[in-house]
């Protein structure tokens, strides 16, 4: 009977160490898999006087706007949204105040390197115009 539960001890003391060997390895697994930053580059991509050629030369500045176009590309070689454009980062710059053109523009690039891929972002920023008739 002393034996029995020597060796009944044994096995209740093995179980939890199993327990929490068990509940460590599934948070290390967890941590593991959830999608985290592993770095980022930005690189200024160009400065330029105008985004479209200027139609008039009297225009009202309305402010500064910036746009964005972005891209995520899985495991970093497959694309799963379409490329960044630059048409589309100027017509978001210019929609936000309403205007008809953008001067003294800054155009940068930023890439992201995640664990399931990379997100590229085109920005652009500058003052958003608007034809006087």
């Amino acid at each position: 009977m002393i034996i029995s539960l020597g060796a009944q001890n044994n096995r209740m003391r093995n179980k939890r160490i199993l327990r929490r060997y068990a509940y460590l390895l599934s948070v290390i697994c967890i941590t593991c898999s959830i999608p985290g930053c592993l770095s980022k580059q930005v690189r200024n991509v160009g400065l330029e006087p105008q985004a479209r050629i200027i139609e008039n030369t009297k225009y009202r500045i309305l402010g500064d706007s910036e746009g964005q176009s972005s891209s995520f590309n899985l495991l970093w070689i497959i694309p799963v949204t379409p490329r960044i454009d630059y048409d589309r980062a100027v017509n978001e710059a210019i929609g936000n105040l309403r205007g008809d053109n953008l001067i003294e523009v800054q155009t940068w690039l930023e890439r992201q390197y995640w664990i399931v891929g990379m997100v590229e972002i085109l920005h652009v920023k500058g003052k958003v115009i608007q034809y006087e008739k």
